[in-house]
């Protein structure tokens, strides 16, 4: 049995920040929702099905959150599940959406999340410092920074990349930001200022990682059926896949072959299953634009050569020429990214949005010319989870980088 076509058609954003104290998770939660709901017209009496992105209760110190969004979205009798794979959480909850209306289950399903991350007392990165074994890494001590750091670290390694190389994704996406009325930080950057920042974790910076923020983030999905009769523009789902591993850091050290922490195997297998599901086999010639989970600038030339839009070891170089840029061959990140605004619990659900918002035009100052089909992604845990969706304007014709 073939999957039923489902699209995007409606997506509601806050303007992301560092703290709201007007609005409790649950207010977050109703604010997304009634954003989303608005943009596709509908209402919560056409939702059958509500997917919740929420990342570990630690982090917005509520425990299972699921309960009090049930009340706040008025559910009542409607299924809600909850979806948490650490900051692929977002992709991960958009994904299970897709399977709800790809499988028939649903016909119009509400994915969506909010993080109160700012209005915690304790960093960010005691909580997350859980992620690992606590008799054999976590004392290391490790926390996300230095856990990408070292990833960095090795694949400057492999192929000779520079701080410079990280500084110039960094100002990009800090200059991409200032344009987009949803991003955290809207301050435009150059390299040399980036590279004037503290280190955190070499090579990573302060201007190289993200902020913590706070906001919410909602996608409604619905059945072609249901498609064909909204007025709102469409963003239809070619593919949708994920893929995951251990969470030991050390299995991904040494002799490992592709499993190398520095590499990004799984986005790439990701990857590959979701363009065999949308008949994409030249990901650089056939996709408009891609929006990856980049908490940190030294994770993009990775990323980017995982996802297959240039070879190994040419994502640096490619920087360099500004391909990456909003006006280059290749956008990454146009919204500035999750470097520019990381609410945890939804960055990834922004990161498919975004990619989608291009798709259906509704991006503002920050839109590429001429998107067809568009790549959303997200990463999650001990960089272990891994999803990758994308978008195009019709699903009837190939994908392709322009209409």
């Amino acid at each position: 049995m073939s999957p039923q076509r489902c699209a995007v058609a409606g997506v509601g954003m806050s303007k992301f920040q560092t703290r709201r104290d007007d609005l409790d998770l649950g207010g977050l939660y109703q604010e997304g929702a009634i954003l989303a709901l608005v943009d596709a017209g509908l209402t919560m009496a056409d939702i059958d099905m509500v997917v919740l992105a929420q990342s570990p209760d630690a982090l917005h110190g509520i425990g299972h959150p699921e309960q009090a969004a049930a009340g706040a979205l008025g559910l009542h009798g409607k299924p809600l599940m909850r979806v948490n794979t650490g900051g692929a959480t977002g992709a991960s909850a958009v994904q299970a959406g897709w399977w709800a209306v790809a499988s028939g289950r649903s016909q119009a399903c509400l994915v969506l999340g909010a993080e109160k991350m700012g209005d915690a007392t304790r960093g960010a990165q005691e909580v997350l410092n859980k992620i690992w074994d606590a008799a054999y890494e976590a004392a290391l001590p490790l926390n996300t920074i230095v856990m990408c750091a070292m990833q960095a670290i090795r694949y400057m390694d492999r192929y000779g990349a520079t701080e410079e190389h990280f500084a110039l994704s960094a100002a990009r996406m800090r200059t991409e930001g200032a344009r987009n009325e949803h991003a955290h930080l809207r301050t435009p950057m150059t390299v040399d200022a980036v590279l004037a920042t503290p280190y955190l974790a070499y090579p990573t910076r302060l201007a190289m990682a993200c902020p913590r923020t706070t906001g919410a983030c909602a996608v409604v999905l619905v059945s072609e059926d249901l498609a064909r009769r909204l007025s709102s523009p469409l963003a239809w789902v070619r593919g949708f896949a994920a893929r995951a591993n251990t969470y030991f850091m050390g299995d991904k050290m040494g002799d490992c072959g592709p499993n190398d922490h520095g590499l990004y195997h799984d986005l790439h297998l990701a990857a590959a299953s979701a363009y065999a599901m949308a008949g994409i086999t030249r990901p650089a010639d056939q996709l408009r634009l891609v929006e990856p989970y980049i908490p940190f600038s030294v994770m993009e030339p990775a990323e980017l050569e995982a996802l297959g839009v240039c070879d190994p070891g040419e994502a640096p170089k490619l920087t360099e020429t500004g391909h990456f840029d909003h006006d280059g061959p290749m956008p990454c990140c146009p919204s500035g990214g999750t470097l520019c605004a990381n609410p945890i619990s939804v960055s990834a659900m922004v990161r498919v949005a975004e990619a989608a918002q291009q798709v259906r035009g509704r991006c503002g100052a920050h839109q590429v010319d001429g998107v067809h089909t568009a790549l959303g992604a997200g990463a999650g845990g001990s960089v272990q989870f891994f999803t990758v969706g994308i978008f195009s304007a019709d699903p009837d014709e190939p994908c392709r980088r322009h209409p």
